[in-house]
């Protein structure tokens, strides 16, 4: 899997329906501590796809705010 768009907190589900408009998805991640964080991830094709694949769900993240308006409050 290529790894992209590491992020503290947890993302609503907004998030994820992006992510899979582009074959990606967006994962949630409590670590055993308590630390919430995410990422996005897709299927390793290797470059320019990868690429492409994480500019195309981070432009349309950032087009309805960024990664703090999908955050959920309890993780601002």
């Amino acid at each position: 899997m290529y790894h992209f768009g590491l992020h503290a907190g947890h993302l609503r589900a907004q998030a994820d329906r992006i992510a899979k408009r582009h074959g990606a998805m967006q994962v949630n991640h409590t670590e055993p501590g308590g630390r919430r964080r995410g990422w996005f991830e897709c299927p390793n094709r290797g470059e320019p796809f990868d690429g492409r694949t994480a500019a195309a769900v981070m432009a349309d993240i950032d087009k309805v705010g960024g990664i703090d308006a999908l955050r959920y409050v309890r993780d601002q």
